[in-house]
């Protein structure tokens, strides 16, 4: 009996001793810290989106490209659309393909050189009650939106176009156009224009969109009471333009008068931390003002803006500079800040600090994952990272823990093996994201950890 508790007293120990050794094994963490990658680069969601024909030899790479449609390109015959015209004089398909995602907007009305229509014949004839005009803004025609036939038609119009584009997310930003010259909510109707409808009917053309296009992100060009009480992002065609630029900031900051109505425009100054602020740079303005000699005013008003993309009147990368300060300028930036991992029993756990650096959120709950990898690229494991892009502002950091159990032990003799992570747009299926961070980045992912 004394050499039996002997011998168990002797095994406890050994156990305890090994459960020590195992514990103090398993608690060693390995930490890398990664120091900002401060470069201008197009990524996923924001940046530049020139017009969907604006390509040549020259064209910088960009995430996203805008598609303006007048009503009269779209449905040129009463529930005849130009689908397949659209598709391919627009190179849709390849677009998709890419990755590209596009930033929409739908027009009734813009202004041109020459007298002409932007809506089709056949809802002229059946309307017609709307204005002709020859202004400084140029030629065109003014419809009135108040019209009951016009806004069933443009009713069925949205649902169409909504059920074409599909839900797959291809259509990230939808620019509330349709009412005022160039769609921007405006008319002048001060001149002897048929005037905008009142609120009540423009708040059932919001309502309108939003049901067309529940997945993407819709954007006014005024911070309208409707709007405010919707979510919806803000959008500047005058971006650039201190003056405008400051009325419109002003607008979002305070409201203000909007159609005889003191308080058609509603505050909305934290809007950009939930749903995106857009619009395109300034025609006022020349570029060499804009990115040279006015290069910090641009940077302040788009910075103070919260903005996330600019289009179809981009930066001309011929100054270089100004172009890629302003891009380093819009949307978000992602830096893992810190990232260790330890052994644990049955893999090894990871934690990692995410950063957003930039003066915008990612809009989109996008998932974050940790992959293990081979050195070629080839996914031996995936797991999700708990951490949610939208609620990442800027200035703000999220730390997250995952395990991964498809590494090998021990994980840093193993030359082969790398640990990566990335965020996957839903259309493709793939990483698309690149992290604003001094690491190597392979097919949308940034490597944490590699085998030496």
């Amino acid at each position: 009996m004394a050499s039996t508790m002997a011998e168990r007293r002797t095994a406890a120990a050994a156990a305890c001793l090994l459960l020590a050794g195992c514990l103090l094994w398993a608690g060693r963490k390995h930490t890398a810290v990664y120091q900002p990658d401060e470069t201008a680069f197009p990524n996923a969601q924001i940046g530049y989106a020139p017009g969907v024909l604006d390509t040549g030899p020259d064209e910088p790479a960009v995430t996203l490209r805008y598609l303006g449609l007048t009503w009269r390109e779209l449905e040129p015959e009463e529930g005849v659309y130009a689908w397949e015209a659209i598709q391919q004089t627009c190179h849709l398909d390849a677009l998709r393909q890419q990755g590209v995602h596009l930033v929409l907007r739908i027009l009734c009305d813009e202004p041109g050189a020459e007298a002409h229509l932007d809506i089709p014949d056949w809802l002229y004839e059946k309307t017609g009650n709307g204005s002709w005009y020859d202004l400084s803004y140029g030629k065109g025609y003014s419809p009135d939106y108040a019209d009951p036939a016009f806004f069933a038609a443009h009713a069925a119009l949205l649902r169409a176009v909504g059920e074409w584009f599909g839900a797959d997310g291809f259509v990230s930003y939808v620019e509330l156009g349709s009412l005022g010259h160039w769609g921007e909510w405006h008319v002048k109707s001060g001149e002897g224009l048929v005037p905008l409808p009142e609120e009540a009917v423009r708040d059932r053309y919001m309502a309108l969109y939003r049901e067309a296009f529940p997945a993407a992100k819709l954007l006014v060009r005024r911070p309208f009471r409707g709007a405010a009480g919707q979510g919806f992002g803000l959008y500047n065609d005058m971006t650039g333009h201190a003056g405008d630029t400051a009325e419109w900031l002003g607008w979002i900051e305070n409201g203000g008068w909007y159609e005889g109505d003191p308080a058609g425009l509603s505050p909305m100054p934290d809007a950009w931390q939930t749903a995106p602020i857009g619009g395109e740079l300034t025609s006022r303005i020349s570029m060499e003002q804009l990115l040279e000699t006015g290069l910090d005013q641009t940077l302040s008003l788009v910075k103070r803006s919260h903005m996330s993309f600019l289009g179809p009147k981009t930066a001309d990368a011929a100054y270089r500079t100004g172009y890629d300060a302003v891009l380093s300028a819009l949307g978000y930036r992602l830096r893992v800040t810190e990232a260790a991992w330890r052994r644990v029993p049955g893999g090894m756990e990871l934690t990692v600090t995410l950063a957003n650096e930039g003066s915008a959120p990612f809009y989109w709950d996008w998932p974050v994952n940790l992959y293990a990898e081979t050195a070629e690229g080839t996914t031996l494991e995936k797991v999700p990272l708990g951490i949610s892009l939208p609620e990442l502002l800027p200035g703000q950091t999220r730390t997250a823990k995952a395990k991964l159990t498809a590494l090998p032990a021990p994980f840093w003799e193993e030359r082969d093996r790398r640990v990566t992570m990335g965020i996957v747009d839903p259309m493709t299926g793939r990483d698309a994201v690149r992290f604003a961070m001094q690491t190597a980045q392979e097919n949308g992912r940034a490597v944490l950890f590699a085998g030496v």
